[in-house]
């Protein structure tokens, strides 16, 4: 059965810094390992994060990400059984604000520009735009 978990967090870490770059180079090849795919969001000092994957996956990586220095202010945005994957054949969507901005599209729109207080749906269709689009790049391209 498929898990997801999106939650939001505060970077402890400059943009593409080389820390900044541990994490997607990390997440490539901890969710191969753990069957997971995804979509990370980088922008404005956050971290948005959608993962997918076997439950016993997700708590595992929720423990990790929850004891990562570069994260604070974990909040947890949507989680619970998900009938199929969001994001398949990604190990880990990525876009930052240099890549597809949140905040520019939410405003062209005019919807909640700021990230960490848009509703969850704006959120994923974001995502789901930036992979549709080709917008989203792969963290193995980024890193």
């Amino acid at each position: 059965m498929l898990y997801h978990w999106l939650y939001i967090s505060t970077a402890k870490v400059l943009p593409r810094s080389p820390e900044d770059v541990m994490i997607y180079l990390h997440a490539r090849n901890r969710n191969a390992d753990l069957e997971i795919t995804g979509y990370l969001h980088r922008e404005n000092g956050y971290y948005t994060q959608y993962v997918e994957g076997p439950k016993n996956a997700l708590d595992q990586l929720k423990l990790l990400i929850n004891k990562d220095w570069r994260h604070e202010n974990i909040r947890s945005l949507s989680e619970g059984h998900t009938p199929v994957r969001r994001f398949s054949g990604w190990d880990m969507a990525f876009t930052d604000e240099e890549i597809s901005s949140f905040r520019a599209v939410q405003t062209r729109f005019g919807y909640e520009p700021d990230i960490s207080k848009a509703p969850v749906q704006e959120i994923l269709h974001f995502m789901d735009q930036a992979v549709l689009s080709g917008d989203a790049q792969s963290v193995a391209d980024v890193a």
